[in-house]
């Protein structure tokens, strides 16, 4: 069986974008590959209705993020043993599994805009909403980040002078 041209020619373009977003979220490699080949098996099977559709990349990164959230759900990440030590790899363990436990589209916002800088527009293109809507699900999930991983502002130049001086 041989692949349309316009599926290879896709895949080419996308998959490293895909792979990515699914990356990004899990932190996993193994995890985020196989996620990303499984949306592109169930867009290759639906390829004669997607073809045409200028939303395909979006279609398949959002089924290859669901994926992944179906596998997280299924088998809870452990943390890797091996993995070095430091607040720069606890600060990021503790924010992946905060963007995990947003809802699915505010995941899925993040990922879009946030980790693979996807312009709101664009974002609002990939899944399939209005920029209005992918604004109230970054808001949302700006908000929820900010309560879950208790993340304090800095004090400004002028209120630490104040206090130290």
């Amino acid at each position: 069986m041989s692949t349309d041209p316009s599926f290879a020619e896709l895949y080419e373009r996308e998959f490293p974008a895909v792979f990515r977003a699914a990356y990004l979220m899990t932190g996993d490699r193994g995890l985020a590959e196989e996620s990303a080949q499984e949306a592109f098996a169930r867009a290759l099977a639906r390829w004669g209705r997607l073809r045409s559709q200028p939303w395909a990349g979006g279609w398949i990164t959002t089924t290859a993020l669901n994926a992944a959230r179906r596998h997280l759900r299924r088998h809870r990440p452990a943390v890797l043993a091996d993995a070095p030590g430091g607040e720069d790899d606890t600060t990021r363990l503790d924010v992946r599994a905060a963007v995990r436990r947003l809802p699915a589209r505010q995941q899925e916002a993040v990922v879009l805009h946030y980790l693979l800088d996807l312009p709101v527009a664009d974002t609002a293109a990939a899944m399939g909403c209005d920029a209005g809507t992918v604004k109230t699900h970054l808001s949302r999930a700006r908000a929820t980040l900010l309560a879950a991983l208790s993340i304090d502002d800095e004090p400004s130049p002028h209120t630490r002078s104040r206090d130290h001086g």
